[in-house]
């Protein structure tokens, strides 16, 4: 009966998520349409042939003589199909330039996420159980610092501090894995540990919010009673029960980083998606935009979609609605 329940409740968030889609495919061709400039000037040039017969060539060959819903039909179909389209700057299959940079950006945002976990879950849980200690002033007061200080100003700081005055790290840059490991670490640091900070701040108090409630709770109550090991207590009372809402906000925070990594990317000139949606708004390469755009949206619902899922197999207490 529950596996029945659980695969309903599945069928019916991935029907929720595609709905979804498909209303952010059509506010992304609504926007990227309604923004300021013109695709036909951008794909000429500056210094182009401005003719009647070549704006009109450029026109149908771009699509834009046919009507705004044949337009989303025909993008529609070929976005299910693969084809993002391609540059108007350069002509590149947008397809692959935009899944190579996600590949950059998931790099830079997979090594954040990775040390945000590994200091703020133990962190966020020591202060919850010894509230009100040194340990937990500390905590306070840094994830505090840090959630109040913007990224670029931890950036700008961590710059001045590792790049100007020790001068043991490279300021800006990217080096592929690849093609050299070395110097992909070195210019991964920073940028990582920018994200990460404020990352620790918020899964720290977050953390300790849900320790403290928890370590309040009857049961934790009496499992100290009974002289259970505080090892035990923490892994086994502790960190499970708080493990589900933690998955949700871990997903949550990844998501919301592949389109919010811009400023980050930009300051230390960091090849991702981030930093070539920012490369294509100047340029005014629209197909560019929408493409970048619509995969952010797509992982954002998927990655959502599996945190539905996770909530419900971490806890089998939830009720399947």
């Amino acid at each position: 009966m529950r596996w029945s329940s659980t695969l309903k409740y599945i069928c019916k968030r991935l029907l929720m998520s595609i709905a979804v889609l498909f209303i952010v495919t059509v506010m992304i061709f609504v926007i990227v349409r309604l923004s300021p400039g013109d695709p036909v000037q951008s794909r000429i040039g500056p210094y182009g042939d401005y003719s009647e017969e070549n704006v009109a060539r450029i026109e149908k060959e771009l699509g834009l003589d046919k009507p705004m819903v044949v337009q989303y039909g025909i993008w529609l179909k070929d976005c299910l199909s693969g084809n993002l389209g391609v540059s108007l700057r350069n002509g590149a299959s947008i397809t692959e330039i935009v899944f190579d940079k996600l590949a950059v950006s998931l790099e830079l945002i997979t090594v954040a996420i990775l040390l945000a976990i590994l200091i703020a879950i133990p962190l966020g849980i020591i202060s919850g159980i010894k509230s009100g200690s040194p340990i937990d002033q500390a905590a306070s007061v840094f994830s505090t610092g840090f959630l109040a200080m913007p990224s670029f100003c931890t950036g700008l700081l961590l710059i001045v501090v590792f790049s100007v005055k020790l001068k043991i790290l490279p300021s800006n840059g990217y080096v592929p894995f690849f093609e050299n490991p070395e110097m992909n670490i070195k210019y991964l640091i920073l940028p990582a540990l920018t994200l990460g900070l404020y990352l620790i701040a918020v899964l720290t108090r977050f953390v300790r919010s849900e320790t403290m409630e928890v370590v309040s709770s009857n049961y934790v109550r009496t499992a100290r009673a009974k002289g259970m090991p505080s090892g035990i207590v923490n892994k086994s009372h502790i960190l499970k029960n708080i493990s589900t809402t933690l998955v949700t906000v871990v997903g949550i925070e990844f998501a919301t980083l592949l389109g919010g990594t811009v400023i980050v990317e930009q300051l230390f000139g960091w090849s991702g998606l981030g930093w070539y949606i920012c490369q294509s708004v100047s340029n005014r390469d629209y197909p560019a935009v929408q493409g970048s755009v619509l995969i952010i949206a797509v992982a954002f619902v998927l990655i959502n979609l599996l945190m539905d899922i996770l909530y419900v197999i971490l806890d089998p207490r939830i009720e399947l609605e």
